[in-house]
């Protein structure tokens, strides 16, 4: 009897570890997929929500700009000499720092000089640039005179997928590689210097420092809820006060009309910003409420709030965990979740169980949080609801085992045990479809489409997201093919089939046909749960196909107009001289030399503007840095799970000429495409090596390799690399074999 006690105990035991094990591997799996990223964001949103009020930060004061002020200023942006009179009137009152957050790279007049002797007199007050370039902004240059002076700042903002800024810039770098700090951090570090208080190296390695009574760390590409975020610059993250008031303000038609209180802005922050809604300058928050967006000015105060609270007052900063960290805390919840399910045998006990723990779970990340720390909640919830309907589904197999055994009775009992069992049977039916319906639920609710195949590839479930977006039901599927129906090309479906089956966790794009026959972009991952099964996920890109769609035919709009603009109308008027200079030639000779004259200084103009656009045509890689930092960045781009890529830099390095970076960096570009894509390598080194008289460039991989002479025939990108490297006088050599690999190299004289 002790015997059979134990192994009941020790079977259970094991299963709950395996239950435990499964199911956090699941949910970690999907988190670094990054399909929980935009879930566990809107949560930390809502914890914003609940904090607490706090009250306004009385060290700093807004000046805002809004549609009254325009109105009453009768122009914008507003002229040197009203500008200048705000600044004059503000100084009056000695603040301690003063942020300009406008842009005034150039003059506005009348009133120009005055505003930059008043610059050149006001040591405390900061400007600022934008520093970066994308698709929907180009970079801003600060005032002349305050550059000179080192009083400038950044006005960049780096924003999540969802267009919310939950991150900060502290500094950032420009393409010299100079740090510039960001305008909130800037006014804070005048604060505090006035304080004493001035930043001290913790760990260099890790790029720590200490400011007062708090210690800043940059995030990290994977911290907190993020998955290979760009971290890019000095991040911290947002921990802005849930002001009910917003920060104490004055218009700027206010001041320049005399009604500024006595002692506003005495030894205090001043932002200058805009408010208005036609000029646009607003961003979505964790503290904003749905629909409701910040000035920008309000965004650089709250940095400064952060920062000075943090160092004065030790307002303490909002931190994460480590990674193995995190996986400990799924992995635990995901064992609370087990023992629910393989204890309880009650549905209504397990219901109320996992309620109780998902309440504690969700209440002790909130109260970390209150504490400063930003815990991930969705990934453990899940682990913890399914690892108990697991748990809970296999009691009711293990309790249909044993009544299947107990009819092995004597018939004397058959007939009692048959109507005991009608009933146990009804109550875990029930009992079941409720479990099944939770899951279900859960499984509905999730934003992305989710489909249950088997390894041939046979459909065994879709959830409504699917329904919603491909318009087939799961009912309409039992006597359809949904992968046949929704790839009618056969190229395109059995490429689709593929990759499902292959299960490489990596996303695919493709084409989607919908019920109704209309084209849909998405994009589709696996995930292997057994030998027989795999769960596939599918996202609708379409939204951002178009708008990538856009911003390309936006910029060669653009270009055409620059083209247009510049260079056409230079020719047309070289033309135009050309025809005149011809008609004089015989009767005027000094006329024609005029023409000449005219023709000459429209062609040097016309080869200055043509040069000026190839500049600005270079890869976006090598604006932000040299052709090192460009071939580091691929490297770290294409690193994947299933893919391992470094890069190594050898020797020295000196400048080259850009059209060879150029060249050079497309050559690496090639060929590492061809190691992904067709050579199916997981392991690509790529070296730079800087030799006294050349430069070389290798990329290696050990992927499947081909035949040289076959791919020549076939492709172009092998010609197009042998073109490059001729267009910059170099040598372009290619190893490769079936099986064996490929090795790429480019030798370039150093002249």
């Amino acid at each position: 009897m002790i015997w059979t006690t134990l192994k009941q105990r020790i079977w259970q035991w094991r299963g709950i570890v395996l239950t435990a094990a499964s199911a956090s591997g699941i949910v970690i799996t999907l988190r670094l997929a990054g399909v929980l990223q935009l879930s566990e964001l809107v949560a930390l949103d809502q914890f914003f929500h609940l904090r607490p009020s706090e009250p306004a930060d009385p060290r700093i004061v807004l000046v805002t700009i809004d549609e009254s002020d325009i109105n009453q200023l009768k122009q914008w942006p507003m002229s040197d000499a009203v500008l200048a009179q705000l600044l004059q009137l503000l100084k009056q009152q000695r603040p301690r720092a003063i942020g300009l957050d406008l842009y005034r790279n150039l003059p506005v007049e009348p009133g120009h000089s005055a505003l930059v002797k008043l610059f050149a007199s006001t040591p405390n007050l900061i400007g600022i640039k934008k520093v970066v370039s994308n698709v929907d902004s180009t970079a801003v240059d600060a005032p002349a005179l305050l550059n000179q002076l080192g009083q400038v700042s950044a006005s960049d903002f780096v924003l999540d997928v969802d267009s919310t800024l939950r991150r900060n810039l502290l500094y950032l770098r420009d393409r010299d590689n100079r740090a510039i700090l960001s305008l909130g951090a800037k006014l804070a570090f005048i604060y505090l210097a006035a304080e004493k208080i001035t930043p001290k190296t913790i760990d260099p390695d890790k790029h720590q420092f200490q400011l007062g009574q708090a210690a800043f760390t940059p995030v990290q590409a994977n911290d907190g809820g993020y998955i290979r975020i760009d971290d890019g610059g000095y991040q911290v993250l947002s921990n802005f006060r849930n002001l009910q008031q917003g920060f104490r303000r004055i218009s700027i038609t206010d001041v320049l009309d005399g009604r500024m209180p006595p002692g506003l802005i005495h030894d205090r922050i001043v932002l200058i910003g805009i408010e208005a809604e036609s000029l646009k300058d607003n961003f979505y928050t964790s503290v904003t409420p749905s629909g409701r967006a910040l000035a920008g000015v309000e965004v650089h105060a709250q940095l400064a709030s952060q920062v000075i609270s943090a160092a004065l007052d030790g307002r303490p900063l909002l931190q994460v965990w480590s990674e193995p960290f995190e996986w400990l805390w799924i992995v635990a919840w995901a064992g609370i979740g087990a023992t629910l399910g393989w204890t309880l045998r009650s549905p209504s006990h397990t219901a109320i169980g996992v309620l109780l723990c998902s309440i504690a779970l969700l209440g002790s990340a909130y109260l970390l949080f209150l504490a400063g720390w930003w815990v991930i909640v969705i990934p453990p919830l899940l682990a913890l609801i399914g690892s108990t309907l697991v748990g809970n589904g296999y009691l009711l197999w293990e309790n249909l085992q044993l009544s299947h055994r107990q009819l092995k009775l004597s018939h004397d009992q058959l007939e009692e045990y048959a109507r005991t069992l009608e009933q146990k049977v009804a109550a875990r039916t029930s009992e079941l479809a409720q479990e099944k319906e939770l899951l279900q639920t859960i499984i509905d609710h999730m934003p992305e489409m989710i489909l249950l195949y088997d390894a041939q590839g046979q459909i065994q479930f879709v959830n409504k997201k699917l329904e919603q977006v491909l318009g087939w039901s799961q009912a309409e599927l039992a006597d359809r093919d949904l992968i046949t129906e929704s790839f009618p090309d056969l190229a395109i479906r059995q490429r689709f089939l593929n990759h499902m089956l292959t299960v490489t966790e990596q996303w695919l794009d493709l084409k989607t046909t919908t019920k109704t026959g209309h084209l849909l972009e998405t994009s589709w991952a696996s995930i292997q749960l057994s030998n027989h099964l795999r769960v596939g996920i599918g996202q609708d890109i379409s939204d951002r196909k178009r708008a990538e769609a856009a911003s390309v035919l936006n910029e060669r709009n653009r270009i055409a107009r620059e083209i247009h603009d510049t260079l056409a109308q230079t020719f047309g008027g070289i033309l135009l001289h050309i025809g005149a200079a011809t008609d004089a030639m015989e009767n005027d000779p000094d006329r024609a030399l005029a023409y000449i004259g005219t023709i000459d200084e429209l062609a040097r103009t016309g080869l200055a503007e043509a040069r000026r656009s190839v500049a600005a045509l270079r890869p976006k890689l090598l604006e932000e840095g040299d052709l090192c930092s460009a071939l580091n960045s691929l490297a770290a781009q294409r690193t994947s799970l299933t893919t391992r890529v470094t890069c190594r830099i050898i020797g020295i390095l000196y400048a080259l000429q850009p059209h060879v970076e150029d060249n050079l960096l497309r050559i690496g570009q090639e060929a590492l495409t061809n190691a992904l894509k067709h050579a199916h390598a997981t392991e690509i080194s790529i070296e730079l090596v800087y030799e006294s008289t050349q430069i070389i460039l290798r990329i290696k991989d050990n992927g499947q390799g081909f035949e040289i002479q076959r791919s020549l025939e076939k492709g172009f990108g092998l010609l197009g690399m042998s073109e490059r490297a001729e267009r910059i006088g170099g040598k372009l050599t290619i190893h490769s074999q079936p099986s064996q690999g490929t090795e790429v190299v480019v030798a370039v004289k150093r002249e």
